[in-house]
């Protein structure tokens, strides 16, 4: 079942802008109020004029640098959050890729162990047969006789 995503845009993305926004504004409000005491001060009504000729262009910018701020914050959240899912079901396909290794591992062993001693069992009864072609006594136990327990 997969798990329902929140909304791009948070309650906490927009508190960060509203923020961004303010701390922006006053360091715009002070900067003009700077500049003006620098250049000669010309009273706050100059200065207020100033602040509302140029408020178009500070919007613009500061909403600019919003946009992208908040847009970058929002795409590393998403690339964590994949990240994390990627990483639980890559370790989910580890582990059973080894369950099923082990599984194969170990019918292949058997399938390994059936074939040695089928062919132990062969080697022996090709000796025994020599030997009773010779005529000469055979007294070999046979393999599974002979510490060798294959089933």
């Amino acid at each position: 079942m997969e798990k329902k995503r929140g909304s791009l845009f948070t309650i906490r993305d927009a508190e960060s802008a509203i923020i961004t926004y303010t701390v922006l504004g006053l360091l715009y409000i002070i900067g003009v109020c700077l500049y003006e005491l620098i250049t000669g001060w010309n009273g706050i009504l100059q200065t207020l004029r100033k602040l509302d000729a140029m408020s178009p262009t500070f919007n613009r910018t500061a909403i600019a640098f919003i946009i992208f701020k908040e847009g970058g914050d929002i795409m590393l959240r998403r690339f964590n959050e994949w990240r994390a899912e990627h990483a639980q079901s890559l370790e989910k396909a580890k582990e059973q890729g080894i369950e099923q290794g082990i599984e194969q591992g170990i019918e292949q062993g058997i399938e390994k162990g059936r074939a040695e001693a089928y062919q132990a069992i062969a080697a022996w009864n090709k000796r025994r047969l020599a030997a009773e072609a010779k005529g000469t006594p055979f007294n070999e136990p046979p393999p599974s006789q002979n510490g060798h327990q294959h089933k």
